[in-house]
Formats: structure tokens, C-alpha cells, sequence
């Protein structure tokens, strides 16, 4: 007789993550370093940034700061990119411009200009109470993540 195997599925921990939306007119290098300013923080850009531009398959500018021995996943991501289409093109006129289209990490937020995700390491509340000091930065709030579609932002 063939012995039947059982197997049990234990629980399966879903990816428990904190978003923080930011309104800034300004880089995102330099928001970088106005948060390792002003927040103590450590962002660097991340790998996936440092590609170059003819083989991102990853077109938004990233920053990240982990620090294992503390327990700190954080990620800053920019929600837009423009992409110009007819840039190779010679225009007739003064006033050609080049075709862009627009994309965006969350559709649902195309206003917002950076994303951070706090996976682990520190309290979204305190980040955000920091963040107020900058004053390039002229709106932040806490994402109401049940509203949104995040596949992108899971990975």
C-alpha cells in the first residue's frame, strides 16, 4: 500500500509596509539629502537607478536605506517619469517640441511626486513629524494603501 503524505500550510505573512506621499518641485537627490539632513537619515541611490538610460527596464529614480544591524528598509521612489518620444527629430520651427508621454509607479496618485516605503526600522509618524522642518517639501501624508493598486510597489 502507498503511503499518502500530508502536508500543512503554515500562515503566510503578507509584506507589512508603510507609504508616505511627497509633494516636492525639487529632485530627487536632493531630497535625499535634505532628509540624511534633516531626519539623520542614510539614503543612498539605489542599484537599479545606476543603470543607464538605454537599458532601464526600471525608469524611476530610486533611493534607499538599509541598515540591517538596525533592523531599517526604506525606500524613497519617485512616482513620475517623462519619457521624450521625438527627441532625434530636427524641428523646423522655434517652437517644435518634442512629444512626451508621462508615466507613473501609482496611477491612482499621478499628483504625488515621491513615494516612501517603510518596510521595517522606524515609526511612520515620527519620519513624517521630521519631514515638517523641510521646507521643500510642501505636502507629505500617510497613503491609505486599501484604496490603492500596488502591484509594482510589492517587490
Amino acid at each position: 500500500m502507498a503511503k499518502v503524505k500530508h502536508y500543512t500550510l503554515d500562515e503566510i505573512v503578507e509584506d507589512d509596509f508603510s507609504l508616505i506621499a511627497i509633494h516636492s518641485s525639487c529632485e530627487g537627490y536632493y531630497l535625499a539629502f535634505l532628509l540624511n539632513s534633516h531626519c539623520k537619515s542614510s539614503f543612498v541611490q539605489s542599484k537599479n537607478s545606476k543603470v543607464s538610460k538605454q537599458q532601464m527596464d526600471y525608469p524611476f529614480e530610486s533611493y534607499e536605506w538599509i541598515d540591517p544591524i538596525n533592523g531599517i528598509e526604506i525606500r524613497i521612489i519617485s512616482n513620475k517619469h517623462l519619457i521624450f518620444q521625438d527627441e532625434n527629430q530636427k524641428g523646423s520651427s522655434l517652437f517644435d517640441l518634442p512629444k512626451t508621454k508621462e508615466l507613473y509607479l501609482v496611477k491612482d496618485l499621478k499628483d504625488v511626486d515621491y513615494i516612501i516605503k517603510i518596510k521595517t526600522g522606524i515609526e511612520t509618524q515620527l519620519l513624517l513629524d521630521k519631514m515638517e522642518s523641510i521646507v521643500q517639501i510642501s505636502y507629505r501624508y500617510l497613503i491609505d494603501q486599501s484604496q490603492l493598486n500596488l502591484d509594482l510597489i510589492k517587490t
